[in-house]
């Protein structure tokens, strides 16, 4: 094969490589591949694409911008301005490259540096002031309508504040997870038995898609706004742009500064390159932009990049261990993830024993081998992986490790879809103990003192199959158990009791029906009065409900089709849990303070959590919410409240309550209908 062949197969393996991770990013929202690994393979194409321009493509990664969007797609917008992407550099000298680069052009150069979010592009059209669309970056030229989801984010006005603006303006800025929200999401989805997401970044973009409003809202993504786009701005400068984006009702980079020279901005980077950990979201570098609007429009733009701005990315320091071995977990839904058991390492203050390693494809792509050192680095500084292998390390004996082929707890052969392997067989002893471990957890039925061990022992002595097998459970046979005395075996029963008092849409939920979380648990119930419908409702009904698509309607038909969970239901209706809103009601029917009520709390509660606060509310028939609104009763205070106390203060029909007032009103509700919580 001659040079230039081998240059064209080159060329085409990195377009083909760069083409798939970018799909990956923007349209999967998950990545194989670190943010440098990816810029290192781009500057490569780049540089083989310039020397050798006879093998120039415009669908080439180096000119693209984002994720690629469906002609026939009824919800893409055009873009009036074109949406840009960055150039990124890894370090001073790429900086001090870039400044003389501009200089050429223009001189007495000042910039503006702010931190560079990492979230999801989006743009925000104003006209005469009020919110006409939300559209995503997309490929640069159109974007994905996201207006619905994006006026749940209350960081983003839906009419502007003033009136100094023009009629027609458009607001660019980055709309992203707060650290604490993404940490609460992979907590519930971990008890709900489902596999956390990689990153903040992605969660962000993902959110943005789904098509459920209220989840959306739920999730409390932040939005911070940084460019103008329009005809006869009041301003010159992108400095003095922040300050009417401010006013106009944004939040925005408090944290930009205006630089008068490359020195000014090496001191802003290396502030927060020490101090970005101590923010309450991520970033993943810096952003410098020339100040004055007109030197921009003489700079200019190329086919991806504006050539007046710049990213300066922060590369986490990668973290070396080393493989101990492999355990294979099977979930609740016979999913089987590999995990890494490595010498424990402390990675950003955490201390790492065990590395997820996603799916098959991963092992076989990073090519691991057992006893490989492996480099880590925390995506999002939060969930480690595994970026790189350093094969100078690897033993001339080591072999590569292959996925299983039979589950590893029940040797069934395992079957594969969408790069996932799976355990086809219902009656694997994991799955149940998975299902049953879902089922007590305290989103589902909350039956405190069960915890994973007990259950697996339970499962193993005979004395626990499924769901209603807790409620068959003696003291005696809990007895039986290593560990386990009398005052513990007497609170478990308890609570056990305890759990039948929960409504229908939690029972719903901790069924552990494919894809039907908390919110469409709820929202099933309330078009389905009772389990017995639910369960002969057909497809069209299903799929007719806001919110529920062909993949969830498929879920619910085939998991009632199996003649085991149809029997498990009977036998939870024999066993007293609630099935049905009317059997709540009647229940219900002698409260008064509590019952049809709605709630929101704030601040810290010093004798319980806000879940278990939240659970007591809705099993006494009331309802809670995460923000204030005009249906809101009642605002529970504890310490170190936020800003929705304020909000409350507003509204004349909501009713403030002290902890103590709450607990009270709990108290009388308790001796009324003598409930134990």
């Amino acid at each position: 094969m001659d040079q230039k062949k081998k240059i064209e197969k080159k060329i085409q393996k990195l377009r083909k490589e760069l083409s798939k991770y970018n799909h990956k990013y923007y349209n999967l929202d998950t990545s194989d591949i670190s943010d440098f690994h990816f810029d290192k393979k781009l500057e490569e194409l780049s540089f083989l694409e310039k020397k050798y321009p006879e093998f120039h493509n415009p669908t080439s990664p180096t000119i693209k911008i984002g994720a690629e969007i469906h002609e026939t797609s009824s919800l893409s917008i055009v873009h009036k301005y074109k949406m840009y992407s960055l150039q990124n550099s890894y370090s001073k000298k790429e900086l001090i490259i870039w400044k003389k680069k501009i200089s050429k052009s223009i001189d007495l150069l000042s910039f503006v540096c702010e931190l560079k979010y990492d979230g999801v592009s989006i743009n925000l059209i104003y006209k005469n002031g009020f919110l006409t669309n939300a559209v995503t970056r997309g490929n640069g030229e159109k974007g994905e309508d996201v207006t619905e989801n994006i006026k749940t984010i209350k960081y983003i006005p839906l009419k502007l504040r003033g009136n100094n603006y023009p009629a027609y303006l458009e607001i660019r800025g980055e709309v992203f997870l707060p650290t604490k929200n993404f940490i609460e999401i992979n907590k519930k989805r971990i008890k709900s038995g489902q596999i956390p997401y990689a990153n903040p970044r992605n969660t962000a973009s993902g959110t943005l898609k789904i098509h459920d409003h209220k989840e959306v809202r739920k999730r409390n993504l932040f939005c911070i706004a940084f460019h103008v786009a329009g005809k006869n701005l009041p301003f010159d400068t992108q400095y003095e742009s922040l300050k009417h984006i401010k006013n106009w009702g944004f939040q925005v980079p408090e944290t930009a500064r205006f630089c008068k020279n490359m020195e000014e901005v090496f001191h802003f980077i290396d502030f927060w390159s020490l101090w970005k950990e101590k923010l309450p979201y991520q970033i993943d570098g810096i952003v410098i932009k020339v100040n004055e609007y007109q030197k921009q429009s003489i700079l200019g733009f190329t086919n991806k990049y504006p050539r007046w701005a710049i990213a300066y990315k922060f590369r986490q320091k990668l973290s070396e261990t080393k493989l101990l071995s492999l355990t294979f977990q099977v979930g609740r839904t016979g999913v089987i993830t590999p995990v890494a058991n490595v010498v424990p390492i402390s990675i950003s203050g955490t201390r790492i024993k065990r590395v997820a390693l996603y799916n098959d494809s991963f092992i076989q792509k990073m090519g691991i081998h057992y006893g490989d050192s492996l480099l880590l680095e925390k995506g999002g500084n939060i969930i480690p992986k595994v970026t790189e292998i350093n094969i100078k390390k690897r033993s001339s004996q080591a072999f590569p490790v292959f996925f299983l082929k039979k589950c590893p707890s029940c040797n069934s052969i395992l079957t594969k879809k969408n790069e996932l392997f799976y355990c086809p067989n219902q009656n694997c002893s994991s799955q149940r103990i998975e299902k049953i471990k879902h089922f007590v957890s305290e989103k589902a039925m909350n039956i405190q003192k069960i915890g994973s061990e007990m259950i697996k022992k339970l499962y193993k002595k005979g004395f626990l199959y499924s769901f209603y097998n807790l409620y068959e459970l003696k003291k005696e046979e809990l007895l039986q158990i290593d560990g386990i005395k009398e005052k513990l075996a007497d609170s478990v029963i308890n609570n056990i009791k305890k759990s039948k008092s929960n409504p229908f849409d939690r029972v719903l939920y901790a069924l552990g029906i494919r894809h039907v979380g908390e919110y469409l648990s709820k929202k099933l119930t309330e078009h389905f009065l009772e389990i017995d419908s639910l369960m002969h409702a057909n497809y069209d009904h299903l799929i007719s409900i806001s919110g529920i698509g062909k993949k969830i309607t498929k879920s619910i038909i085939t998991y009632f089709s199996i003649y085991e969970n149809e029997h498990v239901i009977k036998m939870l209706i024999k066993y007293g849990l609630h099935f049905s809103k009317s059997s709540m009601s009647k229940k219900f029917s002698y409260f008064s303070s509590i019952e049809g009520k709605s709630f929101v709390f704030t601040g810290k509660l010093s004798c319980m959590t806000r879940n278990q606060a939240k659970n007591m509310v809705e099993n006494l028939g009331g309802r809670v919410y995460h923000t204030v609104n005009n249906q809101i009763n009642f605002i529970v205070v504890g310490k170190n409240f936020g800003s929705k106390f304020k909000k409350s203060m507003e509204k004349n029909h909501v009713k403030i309550l002290t902890e103590n007032l709450f607990l009270d009103m709990l108290e009388k509700e308790k001796k009324e209908k003598e409930i134990k919580f």
